[in-house]
Protein backbone atom coordinates (compact mmCIF):
# COMPACT_ATOMS: atom_id res chain seq x y z
CA UNK A 1 0.00 0.00 0.00
CA UNK A 2 1.45 3.37 -0.97
CA UNK A 3 2.01 6.17 1.53
CA UNK A 4 -0.48 8.35 -0.39
CA UNK A 5 -3.22 5.67 -0.20
CA UNK A 6 -2.60 5.16 3.52
CA UNK A 7 -2.73 8.93 4.17
CA UNK A 8 -6.01 9.22 2.22
CA UNK A 9 -7.57 6.32 4.14
CA UNK A 10 -6.52 7.79 7.48
CA UNK A 11 -7.84 11.20 6.47
CA UNK A 12 -11.21 9.77 5.43
CA UNK A 13 -11.38 7.69 8.60
CA UNK A 14 -10.65 10.68 10.83
CA UNK A 15 -13.17 12.85 8.96
CA UNK A 16 -15.84 10.18 9.38
CA UNK A 17 -15.08 9.92 13.11
CA UNK A 18 -15.40 13.69 13.48
CA UNK A 19 -18.77 13.62 11.70
CA UNK A 20 -17.49 15.50 8.64
CA UNK A 21 -18.60 12.80 6.19
CA UNK A 22 -22.27 11.86 6.11
CA UNK A 23 -23.10 8.20 5.73
CA UNK A 24 -24.82 7.30 2.46
CA UNK A 25 -28.59 7.14 2.83
CA UNK A 26 -31.44 6.02 0.59
CA UNK A 27 -33.66 8.68 -1.00
CA UNK A 28 -36.98 8.72 -2.85
CA UNK A 29 -37.37 11.83 -5.01
CA UNK A 30 -40.00 12.96 -7.53
CA UNK A 31 -39.43 15.78 -9.98
CA UNK A 32 -38.85 16.79 -13.58
CA UNK A 33 -35.69 15.60 -15.30
CA UNK A 34 -33.73 18.06 -17.38
CA UNK A 35 -30.54 17.82 -19.39
CA UNK A 36 -27.71 20.22 -18.59
CA UNK A 37 -24.19 20.61 -19.95
CA UNK A 38 -20.98 20.38 -18.00
CA UNK A 39 -21.15 16.80 -16.79
CA UNK A 40 -18.12 14.49 -16.54
CA UNK A 41 -15.80 14.87 -19.55
CA UNK A 42 -18.04 17.66 -20.89
CA UNK A 43 -20.98 15.29 -21.44
CA UNK A 44 -24.61 16.11 -20.84
CA UNK A 45 -25.83 15.47 -17.31
CA UNK A 46 -29.30 14.61 -15.96
CA UNK A 47 -30.65 16.86 -13.19
CA UNK A 48 -33.85 16.21 -11.24
CA UNK A 49 -35.69 19.42 -10.33
CA UNK A 50 -38.10 19.00 -7.42
CA UNK A 51 -41.29 21.05 -7.01
CA UNK A 52 -39.63 23.13 -4.26
CA UNK A 53 -36.81 24.14 -6.65
CA UNK A 54 -34.18 21.81 -5.17
CA UNK A 55 -32.01 20.21 -7.83
CA UNK A 56 -30.26 16.85 -7.67
CA UNK A 57 -27.60 15.68 -10.15
CA UNK A 58 -28.35 12.10 -11.23
CA UNK A 59 -25.58 9.51 -11.65
CA UNK A 60 -25.42 5.84 -12.51
CA UNK A 61 -22.57 3.38 -11.99
CA UNK A 62 -23.31 2.01 -15.50
CA UNK A 63 -22.21 4.34 -18.38
CA UNK A 64 -25.09 3.14 -20.61
CA UNK A 65 -27.59 3.83 -17.85
CA UNK A 66 -26.07 7.31 -17.40
CA UNK A 67 -27.11 8.11 -20.97
CA UNK A 68 -30.53 6.66 -20.22
CA UNK A 69 -30.95 9.12 -17.34
CA UNK A 70 -30.15 12.02 -19.68
CA UNK A 71 -32.74 10.73 -22.17
CA UNK A 72 -35.40 11.09 -19.47
CA UNK A 73 -35.17 14.86 -20.01
CA UNK A 74 -38.61 16.46 -20.04
CA UNK A 75 -40.41 13.74 -18.08
CA UNK A 76 -41.47 13.65 -14.46
CA UNK A 77 -39.82 10.73 -12.69
CA UNK A 78 -39.73 8.98 -9.33
CA UNK A 79 -36.06 8.35 -8.49
CA UNK A 80 -34.85 5.85 -5.91
CA UNK A 81 -31.19 6.09 -5.08
CA UNK A 82 -28.45 6.90 -2.62
CA UNK A 83 -27.45 10.30 -1.35
CA UNK A 84 -23.89 10.73 -0.06
CA UNK A 85 -22.27 8.04 -2.20
CA UNK A 86 -18.52 8.65 -1.73
CA UNK A 87 -17.87 8.11 -5.46
CA UNK A 88 -19.93 11.19 -6.36
CA UNK A 89 -18.96 14.86 -6.28
CA UNK A 90 -20.88 17.48 -4.33
CA UNK A 91 -23.70 17.38 -1.84
CA UNK A 92 -26.50 17.34 -4.40
CA UNK A 93 -25.55 14.09 -6.18
CA UNK A 94 -27.74 10.99 -6.21
CA UNK A 95 -26.62 7.52 -7.34
CA UNK A 96 -29.75 6.20 -9.06
CA UNK A 97 -30.71 2.58 -8.44
CA UNK A 98 -34.18 2.71 -10.04
CA UNK A 99 -36.50 5.14 -11.71
CA UNK A 100 -40.11 5.20 -12.80
CA UNK A 101 -41.61 7.64 -15.28
CA UNK A 102 -44.70 9.12 -13.64
CA UNK A 103 -45.70 11.70 -16.28
CA UNK A 104 -44.56 12.53 -19.83
CA UNK A 105 -46.96 15.47 -19.98
CA UNK A 106 -50.67 16.08 -19.32
CA UNK A 107 -50.69 13.27 -16.74
CA UNK A 108 -49.79 10.55 -19.25
CA UNK A 109 -47.81 7.61 -17.85
CA UNK A 110 -46.04 5.57 -20.54
CA UNK A 111 -45.23 1.88 -20.66
CA UNK A 112 -41.53 1.03 -20.60
CA UNK A 113 -40.25 -1.88 -22.64
CA UNK A 114 -38.08 -3.04 -25.53
CA UNK A 115 -38.31 -3.36 -29.31
CA UNK A 116 -38.28 -6.92 -30.63
CA UNK A 117 -38.65 -8.37 -34.11
CA UNK A 118 -40.32 -11.42 -35.56
CA UNK A 119 -41.02 -12.92 -38.97
CA UNK A 120 -44.69 -12.76 -39.89
CA UNK A 121 -46.03 -13.78 -43.30
CA UNK A 122 -42.52 -13.53 -44.78
CA UNK A 123 -41.94 -10.00 -43.47
CA UNK A 124 -39.98 -8.74 -40.50
CA UNK A 125 -42.26 -6.93 -38.05
CA UNK A 126 -41.52 -5.05 -34.86
CA UNK A 127 -43.09 -5.59 -31.47
CA UNK A 128 -43.14 -3.39 -28.41
CA UNK A 129 -42.75 -5.69 -25.38
CA UNK A 130 -43.42 -3.92 -22.08
CA UNK A 131 -41.88 -4.75 -18.69
CA UNK A 132 -44.84 -6.98 -17.81
CA UNK A 133 -44.27 -9.05 -20.98
CA UNK A 134 -47.25 -7.72 -22.95
CA UNK A 135 -46.33 -7.58 -26.65
CA UNK A 136 -47.92 -5.19 -29.14
CA UNK A 137 -47.40 -5.63 -32.88
CA UNK A 138 -46.38 -2.25 -34.29
CA UNK A 139 -47.81 -0.98 -37.60
CA UNK A 140 -46.00 -2.02 -40.83
CA UNK A 141 -44.11 1.25 -41.34
CA UNK A 142 -42.28 1.01 -38.02
CA UNK A 143 -40.04 -1.89 -39.16
CA UNK A 144 -38.44 0.23 -41.86
CA UNK A 145 -37.88 3.19 -39.52
CA UNK A 146 -36.71 1.37 -36.38
CA UNK A 147 -35.18 -1.95 -37.50
CA UNK A 148 -31.70 -0.85 -36.35
CA UNK A 149 -33.12 -0.24 -32.86
CA UNK A 150 -34.23 -3.83 -32.17
CA UNK A 151 -33.36 -4.47 -28.53
CA UNK A 152 -33.67 -0.78 -27.60
CA UNK A 153 -35.26 0.21 -24.30
CA UNK A 154 -37.99 2.81 -24.76
CA UNK A 155 -41.15 4.30 -23.36
CA UNK A 156 -44.29 4.27 -25.46
CA UNK A 157 -47.90 5.41 -25.31
CA UNK A 158 -50.56 4.50 -27.82
CA UNK A 159 -54.11 3.44 -28.48
CA UNK A 160 -55.41 -0.04 -28.96
CA UNK A 161 -58.43 -0.80 -31.09
CA UNK A 162 -59.22 -4.49 -31.12
CA UNK A 163 -55.98 -6.24 -32.09
CA UNK A 164 -54.39 -3.11 -33.57
CA UNK A 165 -52.01 -0.98 -31.54
CA UNK A 166 -51.24 2.54 -32.76
CA UNK A 167 -48.27 4.24 -31.07
CA UNK A 168 -48.85 7.93 -30.38
CA UNK A 169 -45.54 8.88 -28.75
CA UNK A 170 -42.33 7.10 -27.85
CA UNK A 171 -38.75 7.86 -26.89
CA UNK A 172 -35.71 5.62 -27.01
CA UNK A 173 -34.02 5.47 -23.60
CA UNK A 174 -31.19 3.08 -24.47
CA UNK A 175 -30.17 2.28 -28.04
CA UNK A 176 -30.57 -1.17 -29.47
CA UNK A 177 -28.97 -2.86 -32.44
CA UNK A 178 -25.62 -4.51 -32.69
CA UNK A 179 -22.60 -3.07 -30.93
CA UNK A 180 -19.36 -2.57 -32.87
CA UNK A 181 -17.61 -5.89 -33.33
CA UNK A 182 -20.73 -7.95 -32.61
CA UNK A 183 -21.86 -10.58 -35.08
CA UNK A 184 -25.35 -11.35 -36.27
Amino acid sequence: MSTMTLALMLSLGLSAQNGDVAAPKPVDLVGKVKEVGGGPAGRAQAVLSLDDGTEWVLYSADPEAQGELVRLSGVRAHIRGTLGDPRLPGNNAVMVQRYQIVDIGKGVVPRIGHLASLQLDGKTRLLFVDEEGTAELLPDGYAEKLMKQVGAKLWMVGNKSGERFQPMRFAILRSGGLKKGAEQ
